[in-house]
């Protein structure tokens, strides 16, 4: 009976058997549809890691103030139009700066075609990838200015400062420990502090050289009213002070920051909130300067000029200062007012020759992540 059994389980035709064999066809297309789909999202992942290594290099070159947009809006089109139609979806691309580094996240949906064949598993994979470059500033050298003039027929005191300028935001330091090597320059009575013993700052790799406008109302004949150069950096705000006009309400002390950072060579001056700064690239030295080649603005009540090229080895940098910048807030009928400016922004002008860089360590980005 036994012998029997079995030869009619062998022999039998009916739908059991069929619906077993079936059955046993699932975890075998499942294994064989895993090998497929794996083979695929592997090169949807490596193309995706590919695209975003590019981007991320691509969008740190324009520095932590430049605009990434464009790369992110490409990145989207060039992987859409690979893989849009082969079951992509979903994409999701992000870009961000954190310091000097540049990261690109990516993310997007990716259809299967066998495995979801095993019972509980989707008919599609999200793969995300990531790249992080690091934007490397070259060494920039300026030298001491060629020319530094402060108007001495301006009421107020001021006195010009250089520093050198961290523009890593993420860096951990506070906004003053990022200003470093505070060195006197010159003021408005005729003292130029390199010649009395101070250096101009050498700055670290990545550091950018930025200007301080040290401002004291109604003081230029009363320069000791100033605090010591040499001592810790100045006060600003509040001051108790008789000389400090009524109309003034007791501020008489300004400093005005330029925080330069260099974006795609050009400089931005993220400290300034006032539009107190004007600033003019020359050929030679003699543009930047008074005379019959001079190329330099003239006139009152007007819009300063912003040059947007960069300083380049060769060329000259002329920067003027309007020692009351327009738009504070106040008084306007005549100069003991806070309000009040002729905005012709010359009060205060250096004149400097664009840095030389080392070579050996030009602006360059590398991949870090």
């Amino acid at each position: 009976m036994r012998v029997r059994g079995f030869r009619q389980l062998v022999t039998e035709k009916t739908g059991n058997v069929a619906m077993v064999f079936a059955l046993s066809l699932v975890p075998i297309f499942g294994l064989a549809g895993m090998g497929v789909d794996t083979a695929r999202l592997v090169q949807v992942r490596s193309a995706l890691q590919a695209e975003a290594d590019a981007t991320a290099l691509n969008g740190a070159v324009g520095g932590p103030q430049g605009n990434y947009t464009a790369q992110i809006s490409a990145m989207n089109e060039r992987v859409m139009s690979s893989f849009g139609n082969a079951g992509l979806s979903d994409l999701n691309i992000n870009g961000s700066w954190s310091g000097l580094n540049f990261r690109v996240d990516a993310n997007a949906r990716v259809n299967t075609v066998l495995v979801h064949a095993v019972p509980g598993i989707s008919d599609n994979v999200r793969v995300s990838v990531r790249a992080t470059a690091r934007l490397h500033q070259p060494l920039q050298q300026y030298e001491v200015p060629e020319v530094t003039w402060l108007d001495p027929d301006a009421g107020d005191y001021n006195r010009l400062y250089v520093y050198c300028f961290d523009p890593d935001p993420n860096s951990g330091k506070t906004l003053e420990e990022r200003r470093t090597q505070r060195t006197p320059l010159q003021d408005n009575n005729g003292r130029n502090f390199l010649h009395e013993g101070f250096s101009w700052p050498r700055c670290e790799r990545g550091e950018t050289i930025s200007f301080e406008l040290y401002n004291v109302r109604f003081s230029r004949t009363s320069p000791q009213r100033a605090e010591n150069p040499a001592g810790p950096p100045e006060t600003f705000g509040l001051d108790t002070g008789s000389w400090c006009h009524a109309n003034h309400n007791q501020r008489c002390r300004y400093r005005y920051f330029t925080d330069t950072v260099l974006v795609n060579g050009v400089e931005r001056h993220t400290g300034l909130d006032f539009d107190i700064l004007e600033t003019v690239l020359c050929d030679t030295r003699e543009q930047c300067s008074p005379g019959p080649e001079s190329i330099i603005p003239t006139g009152t009540n007007r819009t300063p000029q912003k040059d947007t090229i960069g300083c380049t080895p060769g060329k000259y940098m002329y920067y003027g200062w309007e020692d009351r910048p327009p738009g504070v807030p106040g008084g306007t009928a005549n100069w003991t007012y806070p309000g009040w400016t002729d905005r012709d922004y010359d009060d205060i002008r250096i004149v400097v020759q664009c840095p030389d860089y080392d070579h050996a360590g030009e602006r360059y980005v590398r991949l870090v992540e």
